[in-house]
């Protein structure tokens, strides 16, 4: 008989309160936003977070879970990266979909 443990703590569950409390509070998009802005992105693409880059990670996940509540696990290095990348950058990879492209008028 094999069990599994399953985690009370659901990913998508966390990223959702914190889209709702970016959307609901402009304040703290402000400071999401400023606090992407403050993370050195060059150093963590070579697989090595600065000291200074994870001291402003630890600072973002502080803050998201005094928005969220205790429980919210914190971004990794990546994640950070990926929201700088489409708050702070404003890169944002969308591609036309098919259905788009076939029902262009």
């Amino acid at each position: 008989m094999s069990f599994q443990i399953i985690s009370s703590r659901d990913p998508h569950a966390q990223l959702r309160q914190l889209y709702v409390s970016l959307l609901d509070s402009q304040e703290n998009f402000d400071e999401f936003k400023r606090l992407l802005a403050l993370y050195n992105a060059a150093s963590a693409e070579n697989d090595a977070e600065s000291v200074d880059a994870s001291a402003v990670r630890m600072q973002l996940n502080a803050r998201i879970r005094d928005w969220v509540g205790a429980h919210f696990e914190g971004l990794s290095a990546v994640q950070v990266l990926l929201w700088r990348a489409i708050v702070v950058d404003q890169r944002f990879n969308v591609a036309l979909t098919p259905w788009q492209e076939s029902n262009a008028y």
